[in-house]
């Protein structure tokens, strides 16, 4: 067996089942016959919509949020030293591991019915979900990973250009599909939930106003979060305490990372 990096411990993709057997599982096993643990930090970010997911399928789950100290003392396995990671567990004994919020989501999408209807809706719904995805990791890139005396100049970088531009994109798409609350066709799917989900996190943030501001100003875009909104499954889980606790967990730690120095003196 290969040696595990120190205090990073590692999940192999390697099983004593066959790659056919895991297949034939997977095709041959109802999702209420499944147990799906999701682990990701106690944060709405990139783990969350896997977490929507599990919440809108109602399937058998559990959502783990390792602590800093069990990360550091290297108790929480990972494939690349980065969560989230999601642990599917079958009847007889079957069981394996997968990583990267977008294989995980993608594979949730499909075992839920948010891929569409045939090969070409499921295309075209991946195409979206990367783009939408894509944007969350522009605004790291160019808001959260910058020294402080940048952060303004990035803030208002990123609402000006990137966001603006995303926003301009999506929604051309959007009305293409009659700006009926939906990416493709007429029903939900992974892009509407992720679109949504999104939003969210923007929500999460210091200059969330500034941002939520321009979401609504695209009048198909903001109807994709409303008929999310709308779902039951949904609606019910972002009012638990436990979502909210994930909330406060990104509220605090963007507010720690994100906030602009200029901000926190003119309030002041």
């Amino acid at each position: 067996m290969a040696v595990q990096p120190t205090n990073r411990p590692k999940f192999s993709f390697q099983s004593k089942h066959s790659s056919a057997e895991i297949s034939a599982f997977l095709a041959q096993t109802h999702n209420k016959d499944l147990f799906f643990s999701l682990s990701y930090w106690e944060i709405a970010a990139v783990g969350s919509t896997a977490r929507d997911l599990l919440e809108y399928a109602g399937v058998k789950h559990e959502k783990l949020a390792p602590t800093y100290a069990e990360w550091s003392a290297g108790k929480v396995p990972t494939a690349f030293s980065v969560m989230p990671c999601l642990k599917v567990k079958g009847p007889n004994g079957m069981e394996f591991d997968m990583a990267e919020s977008e294989v995980i989501d993608t594979f949730l999408a499909e075992r839920f019915g948010l891929l569409g209807n045939n090969t070409w809706e499921a295309m075209t719904i991946r195409t979206f979900y990367t783009n939408i995805q894509y944007l969350r990791e522009r605004s790291f890139t160019e808001t959260l990973c910058v020294i402080d005396s940048e952060k303004k100049k990035a803030r208002d970088q990123f609402l000006s250009h990137s966001l603006p531009k995303f926003l301009e994109d999506h929604e051309f798409h959007l009305q293409e599909n009659g700006c009926n609350g939906h990416y493709v066709g007429e029903k939900l799917s992974l892009a509407d939930l992720h679109l949504a989900n999104i939003i969210h996190f923007y929500s999460t943030v210091p200059w969330a106003k500034m941002a939520l501001d321009e979401f609504q100003k695209y009048e198909a875009v903001w109807k994709v979060k409303e008929t999310v909104d709308r779902v039951t499954e949904l609606d019910e889980w972002r009012a638990s305490d436990e979502f909210k606790r994930y909330e406060k967990g990104s509220h605090d730690y963007y507010t720690k990372n994100c906030t602009v120095p200029e901000d926190v003196v003119a309030e002041k």
